[in-house]
Parts: structure tokens; sequence; C-alpha cells
């Protein structure tokens, strides 16, 4: 009876385990994809996405605020840094870029070439920030 205790003890603390990881890794990576903005933290800078128009048929505008205590964010140009990808892996670049702020807290709102209607989902990248190689947030548009 003790044995048969001791394993099922065991098995719910690695299902819990992999349960908390799971979690963990999907606030990372965006994973909350029916969300209107999704945040990632790394590299001491936070960064939240909000997808500003997803029922439009109009080009695609994101708002982009990236927040830190310890990083000057001046230095990055999120035009050259950021790309949208729907989900056949087609890419897509800036057409506009509007900055506010500077130092720690800076807010940008991103435009990219409208999307095809029929698309259901779609990646945000943003790469090389604070030494966090890439930032990918995700949202699921089929929903």
């Amino acid at each position: 009876m003790i044995e048969m205790v001791q394993r099922h003890k065991s098995a719910f603390i690695l299902s819990l385990g992999l349960l908390l990881g799971g979690l963990l890794m999907a606030g990372e990576s965006g994973a909350a994809a029916s969300e209107p903005t999704q945040t990632h933290s790394g590299g001491g800078v936070t960064v939240k996405v909000t997808y500003l128009n997803p029922q439009s048929s109009e080009d695609a505008r994101f708002q982009v605020v990236l927040d830190t205590h310890s990083v000057n964010l001046d230095e990055y140009d999120l035009k050259s840094l950021t790309l949208l990808r729907d989900g056949t892996g087609k890419t897509y670049q800036p057409k506009q870029v509007e900055n506010k702020g500077s130092g720690h807290h800076r807010q940008i709102t991103i435009v990219f070439p409208k999307v095809a209607p029929e698309t259901k989902k779609l990646e945000l990248v943003l790469k090389e920030i604070a030494g966090v190689k890439e930032r990918t947030l995700r949202w699921d548009l089929s929903q």
C-alpha cells in the first residue's frame, strides 16, 4: 500500500512540474495567442505588444511598449529589428514606425502591409533587443 501511494505521489509531482514548466514556457513565448496583447521579458527589458486592428482589412498595426530600468532603449531601431510573419511563412517588413518616449521607456507603433484576409496566424518577431536573439509574439486569428 505504501509503495502504491509513493508511486502516485511521484507521478503527481512529475505532472505538476510538467504543467508549471509548460505554463512558464507559454508566458515567455507569447503563446496566449487569443489575447490582443502579448508580453515577453528577457535581458532586463519587458516588451508588451498589442495588435491594434486584428479585425481590419487595413495595414496591420501593432503598439510595442519597451520598458526597462537598466538598458538604454534609444539604440534599438525597431524598423530594422522587427518583422511580421504569417502562418504560411511569408514575412512582411514594417512600412512605418512612430516613436514616443526615450531612454528606459518607449512606445512604438509599427505599421505593416495588410496581410491576406485568409491569414489565420501571425507572429511579430523582434530581433536582438537587450541580448535576446529573438522574441516571437503570436496571434491566432481563427478564434
